[in-house]
């Protein structure tokens, strides 16, 4: 059996993506993690260990991605200014607040 640990920039490698592998050996895992940095080019470190069933693990394979692409930060939702508000026009007058108005009552 086969931990493949993917670790993005500034990310430890044990804190990262961790995949269980059936590769046995180095030209394997190299192709792999090739393929693997092609498919999502924000990986930066991925490594290979091969574990025995009496817990230990050696290290089988680690490669570095030359062409890292930072992760994109998080796009806020409302990135627009708000719209401003205008004011509501005042209500017209009915028929009996116009005659106020024109007797000089209101």
């Amino acid at each position: 059996m086969t931990e493949v640990y993917s670790a993005k920039d500034g990310q430890p490698l044990k804190q990262g993506k961790l995949d269980y592998s059936s590769i046995e050996d180095k030209g394997e895992a190299e192709a792999d993690a090739k393929r693997r940095c092609q498919r999502d080019p924000t990986i930066k470190k991925v490594a290979y260990y091969t574990t025995s069933a009496d817990g230990s693990f050696r290290i089988l394979y680690s490669y570095t991605n030359p062409n890292c692409k930072p992760a994109g930060q998080a796009k806020p939702a409302a990135a627009a200014a708000p719209k401003k508000r205008t004011p509501k026009p005042p209500p017209k007058l009915g028929f009996f607040a116009k005659l106020a108005k024109a007797l000089g009552l209101g």
